[in-house]
């Protein structure tokens, strides 16, 4: 199950999903698997500037939010043209991210949800 503002990445050691928050997201501090409690400190600087853009892009995508709303992506399949709005996309769809940890290569899993992120955007806003 998705959790509210986390993303996701299978354990190196057991497969498990290791959750964690991008908003919440300390670089200092180790990531636990539950489940084997193997520890990921995210410190390779190519990682952590790659999550920091991607922390950027889901605050740019929320302070899109009304623009987005207006927004379509058009889909061609034989004759017909279907226009999916931008918002359903955002929060309906899953998408990953591939990195780059420890030398394995790894799927970072999420889904934007500007709704429900925007309580967390703000608090972050305010640190």
């Amino acid at each position: 199950m998705q959790k509210i503002n986390t993303l996701h990445f299978k354990c190196i050691c057991c497969e498990t999903p290791v959750y964690f928050s991008i908003f919440d997201l300390n670089h200092q501090a180790p990531i636990c698997c539950e489940n084997c409690q193997k520890q990921y400190l995210l410190t390779d600087p190519t990682l952590v500037r790659q999550l920091t853009k991607f922390e950027a892009l889901c605050r740019q995508i929320h302070d899109s939010e009304e623009i987005l709303g207006n927004a379509s992506v058009g889909v061609d399949v034989g004759t017909h043209h279907v226009k999916v709005p931008y918002k359903l996309l955002l929060t309906r769809l899953n998408s990953s991210l591939q990195l780059n940890m420890d030398g394995h290569p790894v799927s970072i899993n999420f889904r934007i949800e500007p709704i429900k992120d925007s309580s967390v955007l703000a608090k972050t806003a305010k640190k």
